[in-house]
């Protein structure tokens, strides 16, 4: 039990979702990696403008979500994630923090997920892999 913090559990499949992020873009990231875990389609719009963050945050995590064996497309203003059948791979970071800590999360589910360029999360959260450590064991 915890006396402070918070407890996730799922409680049984994640179900994808349709949803306007445009107010919320900066967790579009992680919202694709667990759309890639869901029993069902998810899609995100209103975040065109994110393709010009600290990297094209549409375009580099669908290409990382293909190359993680997950169907995935890139639309003008956001993105579908159809789950599939997921594998390890080297993810690319493409410099952004953002992408790297969202995929680190895939790691916690699927073996063999493996970060190119984890130093990057220095950004906003220097600690950030001992955190996510720190959660696991």
């Amino acid at each position: 039990l915890f006396r402070s913090g918070i407890e996730v559990r799922r409680s049984g499949p994640l179900h994808g979702i349709s949803v306007d992020m445009k107010d919320y873009s900066d967790t579009a990231p992680t919202l694709a990696v667990v759309a890639a875990v869901a029993a069902s389609p998810t899609r995100v719009s209103g975040i065109g403008f994110i393709r010009g963050k600290e990297s094209d945050r549409i375009g580099d995590v669908v290409a990382e979500l293909q190359r993680c064996g997950v169907d995935a497309e890139a639309e003008p203003d956001g993105f579908v994630v159809r789950p599939g059948v997921l594998h390890g791979a080297i993810v690319r970071t493409y410099h952004d923090h953002r992408v790297a800590m969202s995929f680190a999360l895939l790691g916690l589910v699927v073996d063999g997920i493996s970060i190119e360029d984890p130093e990057v999360v220095s950004k906003s959260l220097p600690g950030y892999w001992q955190l996510l450590d720190s959660l696991t064991n």
